[in-house]
């Protein structure tokens, strides 16, 4: 799945069970432990154990919107190259689509476009042949 390596760098404890209000999973800064859902899809264990690795990564506490965001664009920096996702593009400009060619959730190309600066952008778009902004 690729996250293996970061959950050994980071020193996580990765643990199948049941985390409260229905989540995929949750990470507990206490015991720096990802509790993830087994029964999962193979898509949905991907993006949730990287959303929480995010989460692992800065050592968030608690819950709040601006971890979640913090998370959810780590995430998606990490399962996204540039180069995959110019390929995607090139191919079509639908993010669901692209997402699909990618192997994430749409969510997680709007999550990756989101943390682009605006030069960034502008060179993405220029390579990929969408033109200016």
């Amino acid at each position: 799945m690729g996250y293996e390596r970061l959950v050994d760098e980071l020193g996580v404890h990765l643990v199948d069970g049941y985390p409260p209000h229905g989540w995929w999973a949750c990470y507990d800064h206490r015991t720096h432990t990802i509790l993830r859902r087994p029964d999962l899809g193979t898509l949905q264990r991907k993006v949730a154990t990287y959303h929480e690795l995010g989460h692992a990564y800065y050592r968030h506490s608690g819950c709040n919107p601006r971890q979640e965001v913090q998370a959810s664009v780590w995430a998606a920096r990490q399962m996204i190259t540039p180069r995959a996702f110019i390929e995607a593009a090139q191919i079509t400009d639908d993010l669901q689509h692209i997402a699909h060619h990618l192997g994430v959730m749409k969510r997680d190309v709007e999550y990756y476009l989101r943390s682009f600066t605006y030069e960034e952008m502008v060179a993405m778009r220029e390579q990929i042949g969408w033109g200016h902004p």
